[in-house]
């Protein structure tokens, strides 16, 4: 009696319950992915050491600031 009142609860979870995740992911070597998450993708496949990654980052970090430079308002 207990598995037939609790069986519609078991089954795949319904897609509005998760609205962050895509339901269609670009591959890793489409044009469309970006650095970081063509980066992402091989740590959580185990391509790359966590070390690897966040090596990775900085260097990813470091060109980003020679290319887009922040500016800071002067104060008032």
């Amino acid at each position: 009696m207990c598995a037939v009142s609790v069986w519609k609860w078991v089954g795949p979870e319904p897609a509005a319950a998760r609205p962050w995740r895509a339901d269609v992911k670009p591959p890793p070597d489409s044009p469309v992915a970006s650095t970081e998450g063509v980066l992402a993708a091989q740590l959580a496949a185990g391509d790359i050491t966590p070390e690897q990654y966040a090596e990775a980052m900085e260097r990813l970090a470091v060109r980003d600031e020679s290319r887009y430079p922040l500016v800071v308002p002067p104060d008032r």
